[in-house]
């Protein structure tokens, strides 16, 4: 009698859609749980395991085949969290034990224990330069005990990466994402070669009003200098939120408190010194978190996260749920970074915060070394993990990193750091994409509404027309209807150029200053 073989149930592409929506709730529920310092555990077990049938390998298999033509623009949405999930459920151990280590690791300072989270923030205050470097030591012990951790994780993603079949991670990453991350190898060698003179130049300027000479400086360093103290009497935290409302407001829009968005801007402990936000249930319960440390970047990382915060309120609620809650972040960084940049424009400035033009200009000369610093070591990043996730070898690994974000950023960076600032999906190539695409964005409001763009309800109505779309559109779709025809990284690096005080002058001669030092032309 022949063996009777069970059918494959056909895939359900809306009930697995309506299934993605519940578990990128949850899954948010518990990053925000953990990451605002509620709770030191994130549970991902029991939730990869609750919904463990939108990663297997049939899930992503299907999902590959629907997704092959442009316009499958869900399916590949799908597949991308998809095989995300696949590679995450396998390594959850490891990222939960990671998550672990991060929130409980404390280093003690003086016969105090400070928070493993909480001790770049110290370093920043911090203005002796030998306590400055201690805890930056310090710090880094705490590092090379979770690296092992990453390392493991690291390797066994790219082992999942080739039983998919995929080449490496790398490839993964540029086929479920619809584009090639090898492809911005070159502009972003290009930018790195246009900004040099200008950014250290800067740098050099700067770093001089702390008393330390250029190319003799590290990451503590650096940290003490953006942290920019002297500006504090200006960014009064008890005002934050305020600010926020009325800067929103001028543009017609609401930071959504009433319709589910929420600001969590208390400080604790354990709470993640990265603000982020929590798209819960998009569009109806989105959280903005930040640790408010004080100053001028308490203001800039609450308006970065509000840039998300509008932008995921603002989604039509009648979307699929992989156009709602999916997509690439290209998109919403943009947005992001927009508004984060508002910090950086002298009328904003005055206008909202009341600082006399003079000054709000020197801190817009401030602000913009900060963003071309940001923005260099962004690219110099994605180059150092496209090379990492090609190689098993730590020590290249370390170099290319160490290397990489020191010569490009012009302070030494610990080889300690090559793993803390991965991120899955590439997502610093993401980050690159979007600076790119904001410099376009902002050249289009300011093109259609002025430079005073953000105190215009039309800019805030185009802007609402973008974001109510979420993620149905790439980045190249929203450069197109812009009136573009690429990601280009010269508008952003033109605006900067633009706020920085006196570059091209020389500053007492023609000396023209490199990562390599200060040569006579």
């Amino acid at each position: 009698m022949p063996t009777a073989t069970r059918r494959r149930a056909a895939f359900d592409l809306a009930a697995y859609e309506s299934e993605v929506a519940e578990f990128v709730a949850a899954r948010e529920d518990a990053l925000y749980q953990q990451q605002a310092g509620f709770t030191p555990d994130l549970d991902l077990d029991l939730l990869y395991a609750r919904h463990g049938s939108l990663f297997d390998r049939q899930a992503v298999d299907e999902l590959r085949a629907r997704s092959g033509r442009a316009s499958q623009v869900r399916e590949r949405l799908l597949l991308a969290f998809a095989t995300d999930g696949h590679l995450e459920r396998d390594v959850a151990p490891l990222t939960e034990a990671i998550a672990r280590a991060q929130a409980t690791a404390v280093i003690i300072w003086r016969g105090r224990p400070v928070p493993y989270r909480g001790v770049m923030n110290l370093i920043a205050d911090t203005s002796s330069r030998r306590d400055r470097y201690a805890l930056l030591n310090s710090l880094m012990e705490a590092e090379e005990a979770i690296n092992p951790l990453r390392a493991r994780r690291l390797e066994r993603m790219a082992e999942l990466s080739r039983e998919l079949g995929y080449r490496d991670y790398v490839d993964l990453v540029g086929q479920t994402r619809g584009y090639d991350p090898d492809a911005l190898v070159e502009p972003l060698r290009d930018f790195l070669d246009a900004s040099e003179t200008v950014y250290f130049s800067s740098l050099r300027r700067h770093l001089a009003r702390i008393e330390i000479e250029g190319g003799d400086a590290n990451l503590a360093d650096a940290a003490y200098l953006f942290r920019g103290i002297g500006w504090d009497s200006w960014f009064d935290g008890a005002r934050l939120t305020a600010v926020l409302e009325s800067t929103v407001a001028g543009m017609g829009l609401d930071l959504g408190l009433d319709r589910g968005g929420t600001l969590d801007l208390a400080g604790r402990p354990n709470k993640s010194p990265r603000a982020f936000v929590a798209g819960v249930r998009v569009p109806g319960d989105v959280r903005l978190v930040i640790q408010p440390h004080g100053g001028w970047d308490d203001y800039a990382a609450a308006l970065h996260e509000t840039g998300h915060l509008l932008h995921l309120l603002a989604v039509d609620p009648d979307l699929p749920p992989a156009t709602r809650v999916l997509g690439d972040p290209t998109l919403t960084e943009a947005q992001a970074f927009l508004f984060e940049d508002l910090v950086g424009d002298p009328e904003w400035l005055t206008r909202n915060l009341r600082i006399p033009t003079d000054n709000a200009a020197a801190f817009a000369d401030f602000f913009s070394l900060w963003r071309l610093r940001s923005m260099r070591r962004t690219a110099a990043s994605v180059l150092a993990q496209l090379r990492m996730h090609r190689t098993t070898d730590p020590g290249v690994q370390r170099a290319d990193y160490a290397g990489l974000l020191g010569l490009l950023g012009g302070t030494t960076e610990p080889d300690a750091l090559y793993l803390a600032a991965v991120d899955d999906g590439l997502y610093a190539a993401s980050y690159a994409r979007a600076f790119m695409l904001r410099g376009t964005l902002a050249d289009a409001l300011v093109a259609r509404h002025g430079s005073g763009w953000w105190s215009s309800a039309e800019a805030g109505g185009d802007l609402r027309a973008i974001w109510r779309r979420g993620f149905a559109q790439s980045p190249e779709d929203a450069i197109a209807s812009l009136g573009y025809d690429r990601l280009d990284w010269r508008p952003v690096l033109r605006q900067i150029s633009a706020s920085l005080i006196g570059e091209m002058s020389g500053y007492g001669g023609p000396n023209i200053t490199t990562r390599a030092g200060t040569r006579k032309i």
